[in-house]
């Protein structure tokens, strides 16, 4: 399967179900969640408009802002994923609505809305609408990409508070949080890895207990003392997060004296992780345990 077929596919799987979790959770319960989904929906409750024939309204005039502002290429890239999304929102209107309580429709609605759109960007593809305007604003004024997210969204937002009580458009809000929580964990990953800095006059046997007991890389450094001057070896390892408790306590069993450093890692690609585990096999892998 080629690339640009995979991506296509994942494309339009990733538009259904977002579009899917948007008319299930979100229409009936008013929850808005930025974007053009959610000025969609503030609009459709003051002025009557239809959710999905107002994005592929809108979306002709951001495209043509997208072609001359952005490029061709970005242009290409937003188009087929701008239009087929408030299609599939057209088609799926009359889906059942899954609950009536404006909590559970922002936590779930944010689930599924977040699953699908975190698809559709692995896919390396756009829905384009607000996302147009934020990379305009980051390409042609000092506003960074977060910062025009805040600012775009924060508009929409406020819409919001136009159309609805303040009660629902916090719903909203929690909707939002949940949807950038479940995209960011479909970029770089759910599993919570965890990357160990050590140094230890006892790194020998430290090292030998990661390679065989723990199972796992280890990286040899050379480094310096900054106070004594004194040579040192600094050990890293990256451990997923349920297998760092059992490594900290027979670290400090070894070496009550070690100095452990310890950071959060979103993502590892590499022996043991996104390749098989099996270092002794691979005589020419750079992650071999020393």
């Amino acid at each position: 399967m080629s690339k640009k077929f995979k991506n296509f596919l994942l494309l339009n799987v990733g538009a259904f179900i977002a579009a899917f979790g948007f008319n299930a959770f979100f229409v009936h319960n008013n929850i808005v969640t930025g974007g053009i989904g959610g000025l969609a929906i503030s609009f459709h409750q003051i002025f009557g408009w239809d959710s999905a024939n107002f994005m592929l309204i809108v979306n002709i005039p951001l495209l043509l802002l997208c072609y001359f502002g952005l490029g061709k290429q970005t242009f290409i890239k937003t188009i087929y994923g701008s239009w087929v999304y408030p299609l599939l929102i057209k088609l799926t209107q009359n889906v059942p609505t899954m609950t009536k309580s404006p909590l559970l429709a922002a936590i779930f609605g944010g689930l599924v809305v977040g699953f699908g759109l975190g698809i559709i960007f692995w896919s390396d593809s756009s829905t384009g609408g607000t996302g147009i305007l934020v990379q305009l604003l980051g390409k042609y004024t000092p506003i960074s990409l977060g910062q025009g997210v805040v600012l775009i969204d924060g508009l929409v937002t406020l819409i919001g508070f136009l159309a609805f009580d303040s009660d629902t458009v916090l719903y909203s809000i929690i909707g939002l949080v949940v949807i950038s929580y479940i995209i960011n964990a479909i970029q770089t990953g759910f599993t919570t890895l965890t990357t160990v800095l050590i140094v230890s006059k006892r790194h020998h046997q430290i090292k030998h207990y990661i390679n065989t007991v723990a199972d796992r890389g280890v990286t040899e450094i050379p480094v310096k003392g900054g106070y004594s001057g004194k040579n040192h070896v600094m050990l890293i390892t990256t451990v997923a997060g349920y297998e760092f408790a059992k490594l900290q306590e027979a670290i400090e069993k070894i070496d009550e004296t070690a100095f452990i450093t310890v950071m959060p890692t979103s993502q590892v690609k590499g022996r043991g992780f996104s390749l098989q585990k099996n270092h002794a096999q691979i005589e020419d892998d750079i992650l071999i345990p020393m």
